[in-house]
């Protein structure tokens, strides 16, 4: 699970918005004790972090492409319900939306943001204005626990616990013509890799030698 989260994370270390995830592990108390035996334990898996700490910004200088700086999430309205993200590389579809790469609508402060002109400003609250014309303002939010939120791909997050509502972003500013990268420390996840790797193999070659020792100890009891 470990080797699987640190690849999961190496494979985004180029997806705009994607946060870095690690396994939580948890000590878990066998089932099966009795009385009179010592109490034996297990390790599970308990949840998930992800680091939301801010990455570095990619000045990309295309008009509807935004970056956040401090807290927040966009709003992103998908067939499956509402997901937030970090990533900010947006474009318009064919009703002139700003929607993101996959086509999925950004909300707006009275719904989806219709771009139809030439000059696009967006303003550091998320206030989007075309040839002059005020036509909408980004919707950004956050959470009270944001460790409630799962990865959901493509840069997007889900909020799986309903009762962890929206609360209102503050100290947040929008950035017009970047995005936010990834915050994969690479080196950090290949030195993490070959240190899983390593530790594989000791609890591997541990388990042989246990396996190998208990052989023995049948073996001398059949004499």
């Amino acid at each position: 699970i470990r080797l699987a989260s640190i690849a999961n994370n190496l494979a985004n270390a180029q997806t705009p918005g994607y946060k870095s995830s690690r396994p939580i592990f948890e000590a878990v108390l066998s089932n099966a004790v009795t009385e009179t035996e010592t109490p034996n334990t297990y390790v599970a898996v308990y949840d998930t972090h992800i680091d939301f700490s801010n990455a570095p910004l990619v000045h990309s200088g295309a008009k509807l492409d935004v970056a956040l700086e401090g807290d927040g999430f966009f709003i992103i309205d998908t067939p499956k319900g509402p997901m937030y993200t970090r990533n900010g590389q947006f474009t318009l579809d064919a009703d002139k939306r700003i929607v993101t790469l996959s086509g999925d609508p950004v909300r707006g402060d009275g719904g989806p943001i219709t771009v139809d002109g030439n000059e696009v400003v967006i303003e550091t609250d998320g206030s989007v204005f075309v040839d002059g014309k005020r036509v909408g303002k980004i919707s950004v939010t956050d959470f009270r626990d944001r460790e409630r939120l799962r990865h959901a791909g493509k840069g997007l997050f889900v909020n799986s616990d309903p009762t962890n509502g929206e609360i209102e972003a503050s100290g947040y500013s929008v950035k017009q013509g970047a995005y936010e990268a990834s915050n994969v420390e690479v080196m950090k996840e290949m030195v993490d890799i070959i240190a899983t790797v390593r530790a594989y193999e000791s609890y591997t070659r541990l388990q042989q030698s246990f396996g190998d020792m208990m052989a023995k100890l049948l073996e001398i009891g059949r004499f």
